[in-house]
């Protein structure tokens, strides 16, 4: 096997983090003859997981309070719009 560092979040901020990833020797050879920045590949490919992680978990919060919220009849949110706009004026 052969490790392969990459340097995680650019420097933004002043700090970076070394990501070791392990891959065959076959895969290496491979690598090497596709034309890619891999450092930037996985850079982007943990970015782009970590936000669809980050994501999903909103959406399950989102939804958790979706379910535990009561259903609010249209009548009494006519009321707060109204009572809203008179505090506006």
């Amino acid at each position: 096997m052969y490790l392969l560092k990459y340097i995680l979040w650019g420097c933004t901020l002043g700090k970076v983090s070394v990501v070791t990833v392990k891959v065959s020797g076959e895969l290496k050879e491979k690598m090497r003859g596709v034309r890619v920045n891999w450092s930037e590949y996985i850079r982007d490919a943990i970015q782009r997981k970590v936000e669809e992680q980050r994501v999903k978990a909103a959406s399950a919060k989102i939804d958790e309070v979706r379910n535990r919220a009561k259903p609010v009849p249209t009548e009494e949110l006519v009321s707060w719009i109204r009572e809203d706009r008179e505090k506006e004026r």
